[in-house]
């Protein structure tokens, strides 16, 4: 499977202070992967820095085999990018909004705009300015989704959206991800929204990617286990993130089960309890950790 994004060693600072630190990534094609980190992690500065919106201090992104402050036209067409905050022209109507945006891509899909300003009840008459912050959102991600893009680049998609927005927009995009092969990123504190959508799970930490796997797995491998009548040090206990040892009993969690280590414990008779976890204790576990 072909990388559609990659970065290596990246750097960059605010006033000194380092907010991405030697970060390396890499995203295929098809993958939807969801960025869940602190506040103040760096999110919305990794996905600007990876764009170019943000400058770097040093390191290498590359996006569709080029390099990312030299993208070609033709490349730039083939992403959409909905920032966490409208940051459009907003004294501009919809309706002109799309007139300006439409002009930079040649793939750009009228139907697709119909279909979502109808579908979200938007009315194209009135200006960015007079639309409550969930509708000034949708607009942003119709231009988007309008100009069929390969890569879809999110920060915060459903911030401003209720409940019932969040969940439908997440659905329309499960399904348009799944129907034309898109990728996708998006940035989130929300977990139950990542589930929804995300094939994979990245977390950022201290600056970098501390986490990367595929959702399904972090939920079958991330784990509590009870170790009865055991004592054991975290040096003890493979890919162990956090270890407690009560009395006579040991409380861990893992990143994954050694299965030789395992089967050595209950072959002394040791009685284990495997408990599976929630994704946003896994988030926290690991950035514990």
């Amino acid at each position: 499977m072909s990388a559609v994004i990659s970065i290596e060693n990246l750097n960059k600072s605010f006033d000194n202070q380092p907010v991405l630190s030697r970060l390396n990534w890499t995203i295929n094609q098809g993958d939807i992967v969801g960025l869940l980190g602190k506040n103040g992690a760096g999110k919305s500065t990794l996905l600007k820095s990876l764009l170019n919106i943000d400058d770097i201090d040093s390191g290498k992104i590359s996006i569709f085999n080029e390099a990312h402050m030299s993208l070609s036209i033709a490349s730039k067409e083939r992403i959409g990018y909905v920032p966490q905050e409208n940051d459009e022209i907003s004294w501009l109507s919809v309706t002109d909004l799309i007139k300006f945006r439409k002009q930079f891509y040649q793939q750009w899909s009228d139907e697709k705009v119909c279909y979502y300003l109808d579908k979200w009840q938007i009315d194209p008459r009135k200006k960015m300015v007079e639309l409550s912050p969930g509708q000034a959102q949708k607009v942003l991600i119709t231009l988007a989704l309008a100009s069929r893009p390969e890569l879809l680049v999110f920060d915060e998609p459903a911030s401003a959206l209720d409940p019932a927005g969040r969940r439908d927009l997440l659905k329309e995009l499960v399904n348009l991800a799944c129907d034309e092969n898109i990728t996708v990123i998006f940035s989130t504190h929300i977990t139950s929204d990542l589930e929804r959508l995300a094939s994979k799970i990245a977390i950022l930490d201290k600056g970098t990617i501390c986490y990367f796997d595929d959702l399904d797995k972090t939920k079958e491998n991330v784990v509590r286990l009870t170790l009865h009548g055991k004592q054991l040090t975290q040096q003890h206990i493979p890919n162990a993130l956090r270890v407690e040892v009560k009395g006579d009993n040991t409380y861990c969690v893992v990143k994954k089960i050694d299965e030789r280590w395992l089967q050595e414990l209950q072959q002394q008779g040791i009685k284990i309890d495997v408990s599976p976890m929630g994704l946003e204790d896994i988030f926290l576990e690991i950035t514990a950790s």
